[in-house]
């Protein structure tokens, strides 16, 4: 499974952290300074769900990027079976949408409330 999230999106997503049945996961995580926002404790987890996690950091790189690219890039390498995403409803209908145009099976949360 591929793991997309962003900002505070990790939280909910390092619940996978106590499942023993969890499946093999890359994780994409774009955020401002994951460093000083969220702390070394934080990124040690996110490390223990994928031991080379890719983390935007949007303060470095300036403006948000499309992760579209870079989630095809590690679906693909991964030979992954899925797709997660955690973010907000802009970012999430997008890359779900677009995921599944290619035919690759991805989800994320329905705002529908």
């Amino acid at each position: 499974m591929i793991l997309v999230t962003t900002g505070s999106g990790i939280g909910p997503c390092l619940s996978f952290l106590g499942d023993d049945n969890r499946p093999e996961m890359r994780v994409l995580w774009q955020t401002r300074s994951p460093l000083k926002t969220y702390g070394q404790g934080i990124l040690d987890l996110v490390q223990h769900m994928d031991k080379d996690p890719v983390i935007l950091d949007t303060t470095q790189q300036g403006n948000r990027k499309d992760m579209l690219p870079l989630v095809i890039k590690l679906y693909k390498e991964f030979n992954a079976e899925a797709v997660c995403i955690i973010s907000n409803p802009k970012t999430t209908t997008h890359l779900v949408y677009e995921l599944n145009r290619r035919g690759i099976l991805a989800m994320g949360p329905i705002f529908d409330s």
